[in-house]
Order: C-alpha cells, then structure tokens, then sequence
C-alpha cells in the first residue's frame, strides 16, 4: 500500500493538531489547578477560548481522571464547578499502599542519617 504525498502531509497535519490539542489540554489542567472552583465560562474567559472548546476539553480532562466536576449554587443559578482531581484519588488503593510505604521509609531513612550524624559529631569529639 502506498501513500500520495497529500495523504502524507495529512497525516503529519492530524498529528500536530492533536500535539497542538494535547498541549492546550495540559495548559487548561495547570489553569484548573492553580484556581480551582471555576466554572467553564470562567475558565474559558481566563485561557482566551470560546466556551464550546473549553467545554470538549474539561469533559476530555474529566474522563481521564484529572479533574472532576462539582455541581452548584451561585447567584441561585446551578453551575458545574471544575477543579483538579486530588492525587490521592487517582491511585489504586494497591498505589496508596505502596506510595505510604514509601514515605514510611523515606521517615527511617531521614531518621538514620540524623542518628548517624549525631554520632559521628559524638565521635568527632572524643
């Protein structure tokens, strides 16, 4: 099977566009993420796009876990509330075992090193 070089230039087209979108995706999940409780006409306000695009991004962002979205009560009028997904709630509790034992070792190690310079300034000395 070959390709004609428009079929190739289309196929190097589709691929930048979705870079393109996959970066504009990342750059709405760091807005959410510094200001979080925005609702999607506010959020497209702040990243300059219309609202329908921000829409299709926020619901592609939320099927994949990062964030998630919060009904509300402003002014009386409902709104969905967008922030980012809490780490915590993106691992299995299999992750968060294993992430916690992480920490608890990280602890003893911390630890130990301090015993350890304590006791070979207590050295030092003698």
């Amino acid at each position: 099977m070959s390709f004609g070089i428009g079929q190739k230039l289309s196929t190097k087209a589709t691929l930048v566009r979705t870079a393109k979108a996959d970066d504009d995706e990342w750059d709405l999940c760091e807005k959410i993420c510094e200001t979080s409780s925005l609702n999607v006409y506010e959020l497209a306000k702040r990243m300059g796009w219309s609202t329908g695009k921000t829409r299709g991004a926020v619901k592609r962002l939320e099927e994949e876990g990062l964030i998630k979205i919060e009904k509300s009560l402003r002014n009386g009028r409902a709104v969905d509330l967008v922030m980012a997904t809490p780490w915590q709630e993106m691992l299995t509790p299999e992750e968060l075992d294993e992430f916690k034992k992480m920490e608890i070792l990280e602890i003893v190690i911390y630890r130990l090193k301090a015993h350890t310079e304590i006791l070979r300034r207590v050295d030092c000395k003698n």
